[in-house]
């Protein structure tokens, strides 16, 4: 299968380092965004028009993206037109979610990770203008994207260590029909950075979806 990757603001490709061994089993690019597309966005659509640019001519199986390349991801499909069968995005949120998702790890997970994580975004995020932040972090609204979108799409999210809350699609503040068309999926024992965090669940997670 034919995949394109994108990793989240203030990341970088060395996010996707603990997946790439069952990522790589298919045809897939990880794609880098360069620091000087990134520090002249102002909002997500300056980086999707690079990436659309670069990828207009390839056809995709999927989209995997992580936080705002989720977003990417969306508008790669619905905006550009970008030919893609499943979209599948790793905690990003479609509009400000409740304090239930507003952490970055697990605490255990941050004693293990936390300082080779925050480290990467510390040097990234110099990268990246405070208006493009601001369109990931306040009064933002992605919904649109699912309601006109027609390819499949997927939305995981980290359990933040409880599986069985009950509100936890709630939390994530979307109406009615927007739950309706995501397939979602949660990892267990993790929070924003499940790549890092439980790894071998969320490659079972994305395996079962290209497996359909």
């Amino acid at each position: 299968m034919r995949g394109l990757i994108l990793y989240g603001a203030n990341c970088t490709l060395d996010v996707w380092d603990t997946l790439k061994s069952e990522l790589t089993a298919h045809n897939v690019t990880f794609v880098e965004y360069p620091h000087n597309i990134t520090e002249k966005a102002n909002n997500v659509s300056d980086i999707t028009k690079w990436i659309y640019a670069t990828y207009r001519e390839e056809r995709f199986d999927f989209i995997l993206g992580h936080s705002m390349g989720g977003i990417i991801g969306l508008e790669l499909v619905v905006d550009f037109k970008l030919k893609c069968d499943k979209v599948i995005f790793i905690e990003s949120n479609l509009k400000p979610a409740k304090n239930f998702y507003r952490n970055l790890m697990l605490p255990s997970n941050m004693e293990r990770y936390g300082e080779k994580i925050i480290s990467m975004i510390k040097g990234e995020a110099k990268y990246y203008s405070d208006s493009l932040k601001k369109t990931l972090q306040e009064d933002f609204d992605y919904t649109d994207y699912i309601r006109k979108i027609n390819s499949k799409v997927y939305g995981i999210y980290g359990d933040r260590g409880e599986k069985c809350y009950d509100n936890r699609i709630n939390d994530l503040c979307l109406d009615d029909d927007i739950v309706a068309k995501i397939d979602f999926r949660f990892v267990e024992d993790s929070c924003h950075m499940p790549m890092v965090e439980n790894h071998e669940a969320l490659a079972d997670i994305i395996a079962s979806i290209l497996a359909k």
